[in-house]
């Protein structure tokens, strides 16, 4: 049982002790995050591409060409970060990379400076982000920086999300990426963790959200291609122009249902998204 169904089950016994009480209402877009499995499995050996001193080369030189390309841009954006409220450009913090190993990764600082305190999960509407921070964050503008976190070979161009080191449910063998099958799949998390009630956030993106995440990641660290990768890369771009649109979550769900029913998925499950 995951911690948001441990979580309804104590508030509705709560309920007949003491009368009402706030509980997670799941809506259409986190309920089908419950089909996947919550139980853990063995990290699955990386693929020959992944690892290999051909994808370092092909990461460093499009991350080299795009901060040349992009300078411009990242100037222009510097510039509005910078009057669009007071406070550092840019916004630097610990994640969890390869092996374990912590690195400080950087974006465009897309939230107040003044707020200190709070929770590290955003939702639309919060009001910590700015108006040019909106901006930036519904363009994935504000992860740009990364480039750079790629050339110190902190990162990838195609991987698992870099987490938090308390939020982080897989101990990766491979660089995380700026982008990936698990990032696309959760572009609309905000939307998705919006109807989830502020002090029952936390408990459900580390008893729901990160397992879902961490199990598409385990999926694509075995299976990572050249070809793949560039696929990725180019849903990510046209996903950002607004061109065409990601897989849904429950899109995702059907295809690793079809792909991996030995991790576990029930093969029949009916999804009541």
């Amino acid at each position: 049982m995951s911690v948001l169904e441990c979580a309804q089950t104590a508030a509705k016994k709560e309920n007949r002790r003491t009368g009402p009480h706030i509980i997670i209402e799941t809506n259409r877009a986190q309920k089908p995050l419950l089909h996947f499995p919550r139980h853990k499995t063995p990290l699955p050996a990386a693929g020959a591409w992944i690892d290999s001193r051909r994808r370092r080369a092909f990461d460093f030189l499009v991350a080299l060409v795009a901060l040349l390309g992009l300078a411009p841009i990242l100037l222009l954006l510097a510039i509005l970060v910078y009057l669009s409220s007071p406070g550092p450009i840019f916004f630097r913090q610990r994640r969890m990379g390869r092996y374990g190993n912590k690195f400080a990764l950087y974006k465009f600082r897309s939230m107040h400076a003044s707020v200190s305190s709070g929770s590290p999960i955003t939702v639309v509407g919060d009001m910590r982000i700015t108006r040019v921070g909106a901006f930036l964050r519904r363009y994935k503008l504000d992860e740009l920086p990364q480039f750079w976190n790629i050339l110190k070979g902190d990162m990838s161009l195609v991987g698992p999300r870099p987490k938090l080191p308390q939020h982080e449910a897989l101990f990766l063998r491979v660089r995380p990426g700026i982008t990936g099958p698990a990032t696309l799949a959760f572009r609309q998390e905000e939307e998705v963790l919006a109807g989830v009630p502020a002090h029952k956030l936390d408990a459900f993106y580390q008893g729901v959200v990160k397992p879902s995440k961490a199990w598409i990641d385990m999926d694509y660290i075995s299976t990572a291609t050249f070809f793949s990768d560039l696929r990725l890369l180019w849903d990510t771009c046209t996903c950002c122009l607004g061109i065409s649109q990601p897989r849904s979550t429950e899109e995702w769900i059907a295809l690793y249902r079809e792909a991996h029913a030995d991790y576990g998925m029930p093969a029949n499950e009916k999804l009541s998204a």
